[in-house]
Parts: structure tokens; sequence; C-alpha cells
């Protein structure tokens, strides 16, 4: 992913941590590997709802938003 991409999606983000870009829309939650490109998208009710992450990657982008959803909702 070209460094401009990144900049982009860390600018739009409501919070990033360790490599991580989270972008909240209402129930749902988009977290962007800024590394990788890779994502993960989250639903309060439903959980993952779509994933181009591998397994251990996913894992760790949803203890990395587990961890820190409180901050999401600031």
């Amino acid at each position: 992913m070209s460094e401009e991409k990144i900049r982009e999606i860390a600018n739009a983000a409501n919070l990033v941590v360790d490599g991580y870009a989270m972008l909240q829309d209402g129930a749902r939650v988009k977290v962007v590997h800024l590394y990788t490109g890779r994502v993960v998208v989250v639903d309060e009710a439903q959980g993952v709802v779509e994933s181009s992450m591998d397994e251990i990657e996913e894992v760790l982008a949803l203890r990395c938003l587990a961890e820190n959803r409180q901050f999401l909702a600031a």
C-alpha cells in the first residue's frame, strides 16, 4: 500500500493503535492493518462480517480492537 493511501486511511480513522486503523460506522468497525492493507469488518451483533486477513492476523486485529474499543466511543 502506498504511503499516501496509508496516510489517508490513518487520517480518516477514529483510532490508530499498533498499526491498525479503526474506523467506526454505527455498529460496525472496520479495522485496517496499515502495513498490509488487509481489512476485517466487525459488527457488534454479528461479529466478523467480512475479512481479507489470514487467521492469525485477524485474531491480532480483533484483540487490538477489544483492548481499545472504549476509546472509539469517546
